[in-house]
């Protein structure tokens, strides 16, 4: 009994395992609480007819099938939660499959010469060893490339898909034909060539990891390229208000004494209405042209001046409650990408919304612990539809904003998140300063 139960427990890792392997990479379908659910209870219910099978006709008996009902939950559970597109979803199956088929094989080898329950434990700690080197890897190296991968790549998908169905189909003909590798002698030439082409696989995966780097690589330095211009085009705007605000203000110096004489004459005449009427016309043009302090980061206060004008010319309600220093450890391209991208959304976010509703953009930013906090709320129409962690695109082309604040979130071992609350859609940023400063 207790063999048997060790056995259920095997199916069960190899569930677990491949389940949380998966996840690392897979973009999960909305709603992806029910989608998770949906397949849970498919695993569910493949292991209690697992579990049937082992109380009914021995570990012996079903030991063979058992490959058969994870292939088929692992299918289950792509069909279910996968949100990729199909040759994604297929290359990432098919990989996963060789690396499951690959850790039993490896685990079922160093256990080999074990018998009984000593031999199924053994090869559940070393299952379980394997399996959580490889989660936390992909967690924590591969998931961040993927998802760039996924983005970037298109038709390239359909030839990589190739890579792992033939290494599927070599597995299989050399650990299950015409001799299952669980029958293989100590000195079996199998086992040399299976591992030549555990070497190859590594290789060919390597390769293919290196050119879709580059590939990333090169759409990263067109995208830093863009927001480079973007950013002196911005630094062009700065100059430009302040050079206005210059001339404005030695033209004022250099008419301050008919202002004045204007003025005494008023009070002399007790004009006191036509004064009235002057000195409110005069503060109006004070105020042309006046750039606000809004914080003391030059980058982010050109940004928040930009979109408050042009907030202000659409109707749009605009506050700001931010508080960001000059040197904040942050890269200023990166801090353009983010925040230029950030108040472009909600400004197109509230200019969808019909004339007559109420618009408002409400920014709140603040640099504190070596963290830049950014929380942005903008008034949005109804029903905004989400893929996965990010929203899809209102406009033809677009969608590039928020995948870009995404990704250099990332970068900067922050987070991003996007949410609709109350008919408000609400950024939300997290920023780690990454030099000193």
């Amino acid at each position: 009994m207790f063999y048997a139960a060790l056995v259920f427990f095997s199916f069960l890792e190899s569930i677990v395992g491949f389940s949380l392997m998966s996840a690392s990479v897979m973009q999960f379908r909305e709603p992806v609480k029910k989608r998770i659910i949906v397949a849970l209870s498919f695993m569910v219910l493949s292991m209690s007819v697992f579990f049937y099978a082992l109380a009914a006709f021995g570990a012996q008996a079903v030991g063979g099938y058992a490959v058969v009902i994870i292939l088929i939950a692992f299918s289950i559970w792509y069909l279910i939660c996968s949100g990729n597109a199909l040759f994604v979803s297929l290359f990432n199956f098919l990989t996963f499959v060789n690396i499951y088929i690959s850790i039993s094989y490896i685990g079922n080898n160093l256990s080999m010469n074990l018998e009984g329950v000593q031999k199924v434990m053994v090869y559940i700690i070393l299952r379980t060893l394997i399996f959580a080197s490889i989660i936390f890897l992909l967690f924590k190296l591969v998931r961040p490339r993927v998802h760039r991968l996924v983005e970037i790549l298109d038709k390239e998908w359909r030839a990589a898909t190739l890579v792992p169905l033939v290494f599927l189909l070599l597995q299989i003909l050399l650990l299950y034909y015409p001799v299952p590798y669980w029958e293989w002698d100590s000195s079996s030439w199998y086992k040399i060539i299976t591992f030549a082409v555990y070497l190859l696989f590594i290789a060919v995966y390597y390769l293919l990891y290196v050119q879709a780097n580059a590939i990333v690589e090169k759409y990263l330095l067109e995208k830093r390229q863009l927001l480079m211009s973007q950013q002196e085009k911005l630094w062009e705007l700065e100059l430009e208000r302040q050079k206005t605000a210059s001339e404005l203000a030695f033209e004022q110096r250099h008419n301050m004494h008919h202002h004045n004489a204007v003025i005494s004459g008023m009070l002399q005449s007790e004009e006191i209405e036509e004064l009235k009427a002057y000195m409110k016309s005069y503060d109006a043009a004070l105020d042309a042209d006046y750039t606000q302090e809004f914080c003391k980061n030059p980058i982010a206060n050109s940004l928040f001046n930009l979109y408050a004008d042009r907030a202000e010319k659409e109707n749009i309600k605009s506050e700001f409650h931010v508080n960001i220093p000059e040197e904040i450890g942050i890269d200023n391209v990166d801090l353009t990408c983010v925040l230029g991208n950030a108040l472009e959304n909600a400004l197109e976010g509230c200019l969808r919304l019909p004339s007559e509703d109420k618009k408002e953009i409400i920014v709140r930013a603040k640099f504190f612990d070596r963290r830049l906090r950014i929380h942005v709320e903008n008034s949005c129409i109804p029903n905004i539809d989400f893929n996965g962690e990010l929203p899809l695109t209102q406009k033809q082309g677009g969608g590039t904003g928020t995948k870009s604040i995404f990704y250099t979130a990332e970068e900067y071992d922050g987070i991003a998140g996007f949410s609709i609350e109350n008919g408000y859609f609400i950024t939300q940023i997290v920023l780690n300063a990454r030099r000193e400063f």
